[in-house]
């Protein structure tokens, strides 16, 4: 199977993946300038990290030694959960010219199953309001908003307004 661990050495890999999906995904949602200004360079840095800690999982999906896409989750972040009954999925990104090939199915559906085999209860993930084509993506998989919402403050004035979903792991 093409989905494994992600090592060190995926880091600029998995940041240009980040960051394209990010140009694509988000370009009538966030302003030109901000997504132009996405470094590869920094997004590496913050892999690697993310790569060496304990706190949570990062996968890859690889072919041809390219990867392909990426999905990153753990134990909910989120201060209003019970961190030992929900999991998280921190990042679900997806090369843009692979979209819609079931590259995402193919990184969601494991690390679901990793969630809930560490024993979760329930899954989130947070997307971009207004994002329509993760917002199908997710409800097709069965996951549904519970309510929560957040903003992040980013550089520049830029604010992304975010919408929780959830997912039952309890079958």
């Amino acid at each position: 199977m093409p989905v494994r661990r992600a090592r060190i050495s995926d880091a600029e890999m998995i940041a240009t993946v980040h960051v394209s999906t990010w140009q694509a995904a988000y370009h009538a949602l966030l302003p030109n300038k901000f997504l132009q200004a996405l470094s590869v360079e920094r997004r590496t840095q913050s892999w690697e990290r993310t790569i060496t800690q304990v706190v949570g999982n990062v996968w890859v999906y690889e072919e041809d030694s390219q990867i392909m896409g990426l999905v990153s989750f753990g134990a909910s972040r989120d201060s209003d959960v019970d961190h030992d009954q929900i999991g998280e999925i921190y990042a679900l990104y997806v090369d843009p010219s692979r979209w819609d090939k079931g590259y995402g199915v193919a990184l969601l559906h494991p690390a679901i199953d990793m969630l809930r085999n560490q024993a979760f209860a329930a899954a989130t993930l947070w997307v971009l309001r207004g994002n329509q084509r993760a917002i199908r993506f997710y409800e097709r998989a069965g996951f549904r908003p519970d309510g929560g919402t957040k903003v992040d403050e980013r550089p520049n004035g830029i604010t992304l307004h975010e919408i929780r979903y959830r997912l039952s792991l309890v079958h």
